[in-house]
């Protein structure tokens, strides 16, 4: 398992590669991110989680759905408290890196190949839990308390609205048709490499030396990728859950690097888009090295096979 998440990091990385280039050779400029960004989470990322509830209707994943969201809201609700101690000397969005993670755009392409859109099916309510922490304490904490969050915004984000569509269709046992299907497979599949293009778009557009030689830079990517994670797995060993792909979603979205939002958020409520998108760039890349071995950990913590 640990291999396959590997092989498709390094899957990723390479597609990152290409929108380095596509930027660097002046293919794809900043308005063009934009628009593939804009593109990407109001409707693709929707559109796949619409996509995982498309499977024969069964009250036992019902139940294992609710688990999965019990623990997604607990793992995010843990992070907040403990940047409140661990980052006190860090900025606003130090914060935001280290609650908010890139699960959809990381944690899908790896679930796909082990658990098909079963896997999406749970990883849906973590990515659920996270949309509705980013447009209420993500929005409160970048534009410190000056921006209005309202229930709307909470449950009215892209993600919670593709996957509510999902869920009636899910509840309502109505199976799309083949075309519709097969269309909306196929738009699916483009999620990754897009979010990858833009990732390698933000390092294109920074400057290396403020990535890997800034040690404070260390300091918050070690809390998202190693402390977190520790905590976060703790708190998935302590949930009543037997259920083995519950579980292995669970681990995988735990230790998922820094989110792409970070540099969007950013910039549209206010903060360092710059110092974001390093972040999201050290966090991503080093994420090579400590998914496999959380998720291996993860998986002798919690027995799964």
């Amino acid at each position: 398992m640990s291999l396959i998440i590997l092989e498709q990091l390094a899957i990723m990385f390479f597609v990152a590669l290409f929108g380095f280039l596509l930027v660097r050779l002046k293919v794809l400029d900043m308005y063009g991110s934009q628009q593939i960004a804009n593109m990407t989470t109001r409707f693709v990322i929707p559109i796949v989680l619409m996509m995982s509830f498309q499977q024969e209707y069964n009250s036992k994943h019902l139940s294992l759905l609710t688990f999965a969201l019990v623990g997604s809201f607990l793992i995010m609700i843990t992070r907040i408290l403990m940047v409140s101690f661990l980052l006190k000397s860090g900025t606003k969005i130090d914060r935001f890196a280290v609650v908010f993670s890139n699960t959809a755009l990381v944690g899908i392409p790896i679930l796909l190949p082990l658990l098909g859109y079963e896997g999406i099916f749970y990883l849906s309510m973590y990515i659920v839990a996270s949309g509705i922490f980013q447009f209420t304490y993500g929005i409160w904490l970048l534009s410190e308390g000056k921006q209005t969050v309202t229930l709307r915004q909470a449950l009215a984000n892209p993600a919670t609205i593709g996957a509510f569509a999902g869920l009636v269709l899910y509840l309502l046992r109505i199976n799309l048709p083949s075309v519709i299907y097969n269309g909306f497979d196929k738009i699916a599949d483009i999620s990754s490499p897009l979010g990858m293009i833009l990732l390698g778009g933000y390092l294109a557009r920074t400057n290396l030396k403020d990535i890997f030689l800034v040690k404070k830079n260390y300091w918050t990517v070690l809390v998202r990728l190693i402390l977190t994670p520790l905590v976060g797995l703790i708190m998935i060993w302590l949930l009543p859950i037997q259920d083995e792909s519950v579980l292995l979603v669970l681990s995988i979205a735990n230790c998922t690097p820094t989110a792409v939002n970070t540099a969007m958020f950013s910039q549209i409520y206010g903060g360092d888009y710059e110092y974001g998108a390093r972040l999201i760039v050290l966090a991503s890349i080093l994420a090579m090295i400590s998914m496999p071995i959380m998720i291996t950990l993860s998986n002798f913590v919690l027995s799964i096979n």
